[in-house]
């Protein structure tokens, strides 16, 4: 395991005990992750992330991996109050939900990310490490879903079809800076779109973050939202 000053405090929301524990053995045996607190309720993980942002301290977390489907206060529900308390906290949505509504409402709600409980302990890893790092959060067919979903949306109501809608010039976002935000609605990660860009993953990594400021974002999946319904890719 990594030294302790490196590692990522994770807090994790799910209410089967099982799955629970099994999750935080892994993550504490996984290089750069320690577990902090694990909670069955999104109650528990609220009240201390509220005496938190009274006390004006920054989040007691730097990962909270939330479960959607919760007694009491629902992940989504959750995630938008820990978002409003703290904006640059990272949420990632770990659950068996595929309905591409849910992974548009969850993403809308601030989550960082989106994962399947049915990825394997590899793929978990890589988006998880994905996350901490700003890179994809979204695996690729979870990405197409929400390209799919916005564009359907976008057809019924006639958004991102108007003289309203934002451009790339409008936004300064460069060329380079759109090739790699449309690498990331293909849910590529750092490594990859630097790959197929034939650039470094640091000038990746200086790219994501302008096109963040210019978006006014502060995820790869909020910023594949806002793409979308922008028609900006």
């Amino acid at each position: 395991m990594s030294d302790a000053r490196t590692e990522a405090r994770v807090a994790i929301v799910e209410d089967n005990p099982a799955y629970r524990t099994s999750l935080g053995t892994f993550l504490d045996h996984a290089r750069g992750f320690a577990v902090a607190d694990t909670f069955g309720n999104a109650e528990k993980l609220l009240a201390i992330a509220g005496d938190t942002a009274l006390a004006e301290a920054g989040p007691p977390w730097d990962l909270v991996l939330m479960d959607i489907e919760l007694p009491g206060k629902s992940g989504i529900e959750a995630t938008r109050e820990l978002r409003r308390s703290f904006p640059d906290l990272r949420v990632v949505m770990l659950t068996v939900f595929e309905d591409p509504r849910v992974i548009l409402e969850a993403i809308s709600a601030g989550a960082s990310g989106y994962v399947l409980k049915k990825a394997t302990a590899r793929e978990l890893i890589g988006q998880l490490r994905g996350v901490m790092d700003g890179g994809a959060t979204l695996s690729p067919a979870v990405a197409r879903t929400v390209i799919d979903i916005v564009r359907r949306l976008n057809e019924e109501t006639g958004d991102g079809s108007t003289a309203a809608t934002p451009s790339p010039r409008r936004l300064d976002l460069t060329e380079r800076e759109q090739d790699v935000l449309r690498a990331l609605v293909r849910g590529l990660s750092y490594a990859q779109t630097a790959e197929d860009l034939g650039i470094s993953e640091g000038t990746v990594r200086t790219h994501v973050r302008s096109v963040y400021r210019k978006l006014q974002v502060h995820s790869v999946a909020q910023a594949i939202h806002k793409a979308m319904g922008w028609g900006l890719v």
